[in-house]
């Protein structure tokens, strides 16, 4: 195998695989980057058998072949070459990449340990706006577990419907819920995407440049076509929470606010506060922000220009759950509703009804 490619974007075509690859691989080649020159492109591909990355690009195929090389020290390599044309030739278990005035040889990996990923069987298909669908991922993602106690909380539930899914995640302290229009897809079913997987895939349709976006699901994975780069992730299995019952109509009681300012003060009132420690929205004719942490100090701001309409309450959130809602919200104005100082709280950007993020309350002790 022999290619030649700039320096400055093979970089990239790597680092868009090598987040994929695991810094405590099991196994040797899991820790590795296939490289596959072939047609006049050349296709990279990193896995830890959860995830399934593949980016191609058009490079300068001298010679068409197929090579796995260490991907932690392929990047460190391909980083210290100056910019300009770069050559990579693999040949009788050793690769040589030259750039400049350097030289570097490697010892290459068995290339028939790499793991093939099956073709997926459709039982579903669909195409989204990759911009809308991006917008959605940064949107849900972030209420989604990091906890593999339950892994179904892990990932971000896709409900199909005619002409839209619904994405909703959550770690059961707070949930995100987004609908996305689909050019095609099913009118109905479900699948569990791990997170991790659609952060990646964000990333992907973050620096792709491409409209759209196309997913395929079969019964345990699914994969994501992303103009030529590929992403094949498992799909979870379980019973993801009722989570409908949690979404309610609507609350008497509502706070209107400038995103912005709000997310500010969030963050203001929260440096005195612990990890645990609660910051309090009071909720009236002025809507004021507090954190008391005890032995360390206090905090207290207004939100000026803020309209509250309802009961007096105070209701306390966790600062760093209440930002997260208030950072994946879109539009200048944000809306809080609450019904109670014990019922979770419902964040919509002001007529943006496309996405909901609840957050349950923090129990104050009397």
């Amino acid at each position: 195998m022999h290619l030649e490619a700039d320096r400055d974007a093979l970089v990239e075509c790597s680092q868009a695989v090598l987040r994929v690859v695991s810094p405590r691989a099991t196994h040797p080649v899991l820790g590795g980057v296939r490289i596959t020159a072939k047609d006049g492109t050349v296709e990279l591909a990193a896995t830890d058998l959860e995830l399934f990355v593949a980016v191609t690009e058009e490079f300068a195929t001298i010679e068409e072949g197929v090579c796995v090389l260490p991907g932690k020290l392929f990047g460190e390599v391909l980083r210290s070459l100056p910019s300009g044309r770069v050559s990579v030739q693999a040949t009788g278990g050793e690769a040589v990449i030259q750039g400049g005035k350097a030289r570097f040889s490697l010892t290459t990996l068995t290339v028939e340990d790499f793991p093939e990923f099956a073709e997926v069987a459709d039982r579903s298909s669909a195409t989204a706006d990759a911009g809308e669908l991006s917008r959605a991922l940064r949107q849900v993602v972030r209420a989604a577990s990091t906890d593999e106690v339950r892994p179904v909380l892990t990932g971000v539930l896709w409900s199909f419907a005619e002409g839209a899914v619904r994405l909703v995640a959550t770690d059961s302290y707070r949930l995100a819920l987004r609908e996305v229009a689909l050019k095609e897809g099913p009118s109905e079913g479900e699948m569990i995407v791990p997170g991790r997987a659609l952060v990646e895939l964000g990333r992907h349709l973050g620096a792709s440049g491409v409209t759209e976006v196309t997913i395929r699901a079969g019964e345990a994975q699914a994969v994501c076509q992303v103009g030529r780069n590929r992403l094949v992730t498992r799909l979870i299995e379980g019973e993801f929470p009722k989570y409908r019952q949690l979404i309610p109509e609507g609350y008497a009681n509502k706070l209107s606010v400038d995103r912005a300012e709000f997310g500010q003060a969030v963050q203001r009132v929260s440096v005195v506060a612990g990890t645990n420690t609660p910051v309090k929205v009071h909720l009236g004719d002025e809507v004021r922000l507090t954190a008391v942490e005890a032995g360390v100090g206090e905090a207290d701001d207004v939100l000026e220009g803020a309209t509250y309409e309802g009961e007096p309450m105070v209701v306390a959130f966790n600062p760093r759950f209440l930002g997260d809602g208030l950072d994946a919200c879109e539009g200048e104005k944000a809306v809080l509703e609450v019904s109670s100082p014990t019922k979770p709280g419902v964040l919509r950007g002001e007529e943006r009804y496309e996405f909901t993020y609840i957050a349950m309350p923090v129990r104050l002790s009397r």
